[in-house]
């Protein structure tokens, strides 16, 4: 059954359509007026008003019933599109819940290369078509030689949509890594949008810290866990985390959030720690409570022996939890992250705006090309891969 609430939304679509139509060829759209991103583009200022509308306006039932859709749906929906034709691996199975976008044939050097894609959206939400094709973009935006060493495999976790709470999310995910390095892989590299980045962080400490994972983990025995030793991530990249679910962000008033996609509230992270003490999953939920010298100070991809690439926007629900874990990690700590501010820049630019316009042919044929010219964080990401591979 559809909630009133969400209904209402869907009702009230084709006015938001009209209004932000309106606006683009009058006064112009918050998007616009503050990205040049959405500068030129009618498609993308609509299709973020529509998203925006639709946001955080749902229950869970509402995004099982309606929105919900396995990544297996998207393998066949794009299996022949120009991004996708042709990849060597393309929808092989991992493991149960974990699948190749791309394999390398015959990779080359001292390290077996992949990516592993930890996609956002609440925990609640299955990958959108745009963070689907989004991440396959990403593998053209890395330069020969060195795509042809990298292989990407993307993660389709548990969701809260059908009541599936902390920590089977982490769970499959350090399946889903495990599978990767018992297929020879021994470089994966992290790349997370939103709460992917928080299932990323998770995951890292997780291997990182075995012994605080097992003392705090085993005490769910509904689920199968490995806590054997895990070669860590040494590379991670993280776009607009979302790293305080259950703590409402605190926003200036003074300043326009309109338009911005990420939680405005504690909805979507009470469901993902729904019945639990927030004190005692806190440490892999939460983690701007961290401690850096107890909690991350072992983690690779932070403490200066790795790389991470942390990318966010300027006009970001989230951005002062983003911004206090910086603190934590290169102030409180003495770690290092590689921080990139989007002016103007919403939520998961890179997965929900720029990777608007590789949705279609002609926008695929510009991936192919490697053309991702003024594509702020395709161009930080790429550069970055480049870099560590």
């Amino acid at each position: 059954m559809i909630s009133l609430k969400f209904l209402s939304r869907l009702i009230t679509l084709p006015a938001t359509i009209i209004i932000s139509i309106i606006k683009y060829y009058t006064v112009g759209t918050i998007f616009q007026r503050t990205n040049k991103e959405f500068q030129g583009s009618l498609y993308k200022n609509t299709h973020l008003s529509v998203l925006n509308h639709l946001a955080n306006n749902y229950t869970r039932d509402d995004v099982a019933h309606v929105m919900y859709a396995p990544v297996t749906k998207l393998f066949t929906k794009f299996k022949n599109t120009p991004l996708t034709v042709g990849l060597n691996g393309y929808g092989e199975k991992i493991n149960e819940r974990t699948s190749w976008i791309v394999r390398a044939k015959d990779p080359q050097g001292p390290k077996k290369s992949a990516i592993l894609f930890l996609h956002g959206g609440g925990y609640c939400l299955n990958i959108f078509a745009t963070q689907f094709i989004g991440i396959t973009a990403l593998y053209y935006a890395v330069p020969e030689p060195k795509r042809a060493n990298l292989s990407i495999a993307i993660l389709d976790y548990s969701l809260t949509c059908h009541y599936k709470k902390y920590p089977i999310q982490i769970n499959e995910a350090i399946a889903a890594y495990r599978a990767m390095v018992e297929q020879g892989y021994d470089d994966i590299i992290l790349v997370g949008d939103s709460c992917g980045v928080n299932l990323t962080a998770a995951v890292a400490r997780f291997i990182a810290y075995p012994d605080e994972a097992r003392d705090h983990f085993s005490q769910f025995t509904e689920y199968e866990w490995d806590f054997s030793p895990l070669p860590q991530p040494q590379n991670i990249v993280m776009v607009s985390p979302w790293l305080e679910p259950y703590t409402k962000p605190i926003l200036d008033p003074n300043f326009d959030y309109s338009g911005d996609l990420g939680a405005p509230d504690t909805t979507m992270g009470d469901w993902y720690i729904e019945g639990l003490d927030r004190a005692d999953v806190a440490p892999f939920v939460r983690f701007t409570d961290n401690d850096y010298k107890t909690q991350w100070a072992n983690v690779d991809a932070v403490n200066g022996k790795g790389r991470t690439l942390y990318i966010y926007g300027s006009r970001e629900h989230l951005k002062l939890g983003i911004e206090t874990f910086i603190d934590l990690i290169t102030k409180k700590g003495d770690g290092k992250l590689e921080v990139h501010v989007e002016e103007g820049g919403i939520h998961d630019g890179l997965f929900y705006v720029e990777s608007l316009d590789y949705m279609s042919a002609s926008g695929a044929q510009k991936a192919l090309k490697g053309d991702f010219e003024g594509k702020y964080a395709y161009s930080l990401v790429g550069k970055f891969l480049e870099e560590v591979l």
